[in-house]
Order: structure tokens, then sequence, then C-alpha cells
């Protein structure tokens, strides 16, 4: 009888630790996949009608631009290689070269006849893609380009991110400076923008 209590409570321990082992591998597994890292940030300041200038800082040293653009929106554009599932449960990510920063414009016709002006970036971690595929083709699931655009507002900080499968944009509003204090009109202008 009282082995088979040591045998029970043996394999009680043993499944409530692959049960822990279970729910912490899935938990490891969802944060790597849906890892995200920024990877550039921007705001822009008005010109005139459809020109804004843009204050760009991509990359870990924080390379900072400054970019005339024209159009009511922006675009940065990225080539991408995408790892395989389990090289990026392994602890890999997936790997970007920033190459393209330019306006456009919301509107097709806008779009093909007024100004545009394009830029090229050259930013990011894969600095040779052919020597990173030749050593490493097999993590390699897929080499494509990733692209993300968005509305130019004005007294926003955009940050761009690095996915596992492409890159992304959010905004936020501009952070007040140091030492800012709302005034009752700060206030109200809030209120009334439903900020």
């Amino acid at each position: 009888m009282f082995r088979l209590v040591r045998v029970s409570l043996f394999l009680v321990v043993v499944l409530s630790v692959a049960l822990v082992a279970s729910m912490g591998l899935t938990i490891l597994t969802y944060v790597r996949l849906t890892a995200e890292e920024p990877i550039a940030k921007m705001y822009f300041e008005p010109l005139g009608e459809d020109l804004f200038e843009a204050h760009l800082a991509a990359g870990e040293g924080g390379d900072v631009g400054i970019f005339e653009i024209y159009g009511d929106q922006w675009r940065i554009d990225a080539e991408f290689i995408k790892l395989k599932p389990w090289a990026n449960v392994m602890g890999m990510d997936a790997r970007y070269k920033l190459v393209r920063f330019e306006g456009r414009y919301r509107d097709i016709n806008d779009e093909n006849t007024k100004p545009k002006m394009a830029y090229d970036l050259g930013q990011g971690d894969v600095l040779d893609l052919m020597n990173y595929l030749a050593e490493w083709n097999f993590l390699v699931d897929a080499e494509y380009g990733s692209s993300t655009f968005t509305d130019i507002k004005q007294d926003t900080l955009y940050t761009v991110y690095r996915t596992q499968s492409g890159i992304i944009v959010r905004s936020e509003p501009m952070p007040d400076p140091i030492g800012y204090e709302p005034t009752m009109m700060d206030d109200v202008r809030a209120w009334v923008s439903g900020n």
C-alpha cells in the first residue's frame, strides 16, 4: 500500500512538472513569435501645403535624418528576411534593412500628378543578404519587401517596429517637453478634441 502511494505521489509530481514546463514553453513560443523591436521613430513639421519636414531616427545608433517629403501620408520600405518559426522560438529574430522613405498621397490622382520625393535609407541589421542566405538558408522561411504607411499628423510620434513577419507602425501623441505644465486652455483644447 505504501509503495502504491509513493508511486502515485511520484506520478503527480512528474505530471505537475510536465504541465508547468508545457505552459512555460507555450508562453515562450507566444512571446518569441510575437516579438517586436522598435527600429525607427519619426515626427513631422509642416512646411507648406502637402510639404513636410520629416525628422527620422533609425537604427541602433539612432542615425537622424531630416527629409522634405510631399504628400499627406508617409511610407517606409524594408528588405525583409523571415525566419522559420522554430528558429524564432530558439531566439533568432527576423532580419531587415530599411531601404526607402517617401511621402505619398491618399488620393490616386494626386499621387500621379503632384510632386514626390523618395530617399534611400540603407539602415538595418542585414548588411549582406546573399552571405546571410548562403550560410543560414535552412533557417530562412522567405525573403521579401515589407512596407508600412499612414497619414501624416502633426504633434504625433510614429514608431516603426520589426515583427517576426514584417514592419508595422504605431503612433502616439508627442510627449510634452520636460517641465511643461499644461494650462487651462490646453485642457480645454484636449477636451474639445477628445484626447
